[in-house]
């Protein structure tokens, strides 16, 4: 039988009030940018965000960015909310779906991780929607929004929530929908979430990462590294340094504070979240789609309500919540230039591995970098996966 969406998916659209967007405008035209110091004008922002770049982005978003357009881009895909019934209280989960005509076809679940949203995939997204039709599209796509993130509600202010239970919402939102397997993704946060969903649920029937924090960081003179990971790490390092952590050190051991000044204007969401875009991919991202992350961010109180998933969880001791092993099978893709290194050699020790790629293009954010190679890779794992479940 073809697969529907039970009635508990709820059909859903953007359209925030346009008081909301000209309060935004409001605060920041009003909002000050301090004097140019020798740290902000290096505009390599090795000290943080540019002086320079942040007073012409200021300028582009009062002036000409389009957030309208930004919203019908996003209406143009399948949005749905489900309400999940959680003992911590219920959670409005949003999702974007694509979904197969195949009887057989299995969800792949795609996970954004933070300053991020469910945005980075659209790309990718709408390579699909022109490459197949339903009845050719051999899988289904499921891209949820993280529990706390933009458009999903949560987490609960009386529960310290943590990675597991954004993974039980996710998973039991998943069984509302009637599937009863799926493939999990995910990258930054989102491979933490994947992780314990593919160690905590039999549902979850294969993993595919593309980023793993828990693998052993090797000197790039390691004799087992091949010629490509030895320069690859050579570059890692001089890429996750003490400069670039600073951000993850302060999310993970002072998340109040930090949600607190930033949320005191659009401005300081600007600085805060647009230097990852400007760092961590492998060159700077487009100005429209930075500004379309904050603004959404802005719009949906975010970085306050997200901040649970980086509490804890860096230079605080292991990973809470990190499976040391994946007992199913197991993908990855080494997208050359993100933050982490991960070599085969070590990779495939956390798991059944199944599928391993490198690129030699791409950072951080590679679904919404290298929308194309991401595209295969999802492929050509899916179709292991189908070939072991004998589908």
């Amino acid at each position: 039988m073809v697969y529907s969406l039970p009635d508990v998916a709820v059909p859903f659209k953007i359209n925030f009030p346009d008081e909301d967007y000209s309060q935004l405008q409001q605060l920041l035209r009003t909002s000050r940018i301090g004097p140019a110091t020798w740290e902000s004008l290096h505009t390599d922002g090795r000290y943080g965000i540019p002086h320079d770049w942040l007073t012409w982005v200021k300028h582009y978003w009062l002036t000409k960015f389009d957030w309208r357009a930004q919203e019908q881009r996003i209406n143009s895909f399948s949005n749905f909310k489900v309400r999940v019934k959680d003992q911590t209280g219920d959670v409005d989960l949003h999702f974007i779906a694509l979904l197969s005509a195949k009887e057989e076809a299995i969800p792949l679940v795609l996970l954004h991780g933070w300053p991020g949203s469910f945005l980075e995939f659209l790309p990718m997204l709408q390579l699909i929607r022109d490459k197949y039709t339903a009845a050719t599209l051999p899988f289904h796509v499921i891209v949820p929004s993280l529990p706390g993130y933009t458009l999903s509600s949560g987490p609960p202010q009386d529960h310290a929530w943590v990675g597991e239970d954004a993974a039980r919402i996710i998973h039991n939102g998943l069984q509302m929908l009637n599937f009863p397997r799926y493939v999990v993704q995910g990258g930054d946060v989102g491979c933490l979430i994947a992780s314990i969903l593919a160690d905590k649920y039999a549902s979850a029937v294969g993993v595919h990462l593309n980023l793993l924090p828990t693998v052993d960081q090797v000197e790039p003179t390691n004799p087992d590294l091949t010629d490509w990971e030895q320069k690859a790490i050579e570059e890692s390092l001089h890429r996750f340094a003490a400069p670039t952590s600073g951000a993850a050190i302060m999310n993970s051991t002072r998340p109040s504070t930090i949600a607190a000044i930033v949320s005191s204007n659009p401005l300081a969401y600007l600085a805060w979240i647009g230097e990852k875009f400007l760092e961590w991919p492998e060159h700077p991202c487009a100005v429209d789609h930075i500004l379309a992350n904050v603004t959404l961010y802005w719009l949906t109180g975010s970085l306050p309500r997200c901040a649970y998933t980086y509490r804890h969880t860096f230079m605080c001791g292991p990973t809470p919540g990190f499976p040391s092993f994946f007992d199913k099978p197991f993908g990855y893709s080494w997208f050359r230039k993100e933050l982490m290194s991960a070599p085969k050699k070590l990779v495939e020790k956390k798991g059944q591995l199944v599928f391993y790629r490198q690129h030699d293009h791409g950072g951080h954010f590679a679904a919404m970098e290298r929308p194309e190679d991401f595209l295969v890779d999802m492929e050509d794992f899916m179709k292991i996966i189908s070939d072991r479940l004998g589908l």
